[in-house]
């Protein structure tokens, strides 16, 4: 039996590198597989003398500005006198009416000598309770004062009288509560929007520097 064995081993491994040495070095590797490997550095680029505009930019902010409001307010009053122990009595009525009408004036609540008026101010829903809301206190010999036509309710001096004038005054309309009216202006702030116009941040004489990213290589 002849057995023939031809074994061509042409093992052609063809390994070739290359070194190149040109501004960097390069390094080439044939022979089954490839690979370009390059070291060469890429140094930054650096535009000189950077100029840039800015635009116009447009903003919504909120300007405030103030108001007036004048609103009508129905209020009860109850007046009493304070005399020197600090002990309250009821005020003395001028007049009798509860509701004091707007084309009145004059004196509402008179106190007797030696003795100082207290008002308790309320706005008026349909109950005459005026045990909270505003107080009001005049000084010895003073009177509480409605101007309807102003719309004015202040203390001044008492109107001179005989007196007796006071007990009078007591005895003929006892102790009440007064209805009137008042106006009043308040001062509110208010805001609106407005659109103003601005240049935007302008950047001249700078420069700009291109480095090719992280690790200065291409694979």
């Amino acid at each position: 039996m002849n057995v023939n064995i031809n074994v061509n081993a042409n093992a052609n491994a063809s390994a070739s590198a290359r070194i190149n040495a040109r501004g960097g070095s390069t390094v080439v590797v044939g022979g089954g597989g490839g690979a370009y490997f390059s070291s060469t550095p890429r140094y930054p680029t650096t535009i000189q003398g950077l100029n840039v505009e800015g635009g116009l930019i447009r903003e919504t902010i909120r300007v405030p500005y103030t108001e007036v409001r004048r609103f009508r307010k129905r209020v009860v009053i109850q007046a009493v006198c304070i005399d020197d122990r600090n002990v309250p009595h009821p005020a003395s009525q001028v007049r009798g009416d509860r509701e004091i009408f707007e084309d009145y004036e004059g004196e509402l609540y008179r106190c007797l000598a030696g003795s100082w008026l207290q008002v308790t101010m309320s706005e008026y829903e349909g109950e005459t309770r005026s045990d909270h809301g505003e107080t009001i206190v005049c000084r010895k010999g003073e009177a509480l004062w409605y101007g309807g036509r102003e719309s004015r309710m202040e203390c001044r001096p008492q109107r001179p009288e005989r007196d007796c004038n006071e007990r009078s005054l007591l005895r003929r309309y006892g102790a009440g509560v007064k209805i009137l009216t008042l106006y009043r202006e308040e001062t509110y702030t208010e805001y609106r929007e407005e659109i103003v116009e601005r240049e935007g941040l302008a950047i001249s004489g700078s420069f700009l520097m291109l480095d090719g990213g992280v690790g200065s290589r291409g694979y």
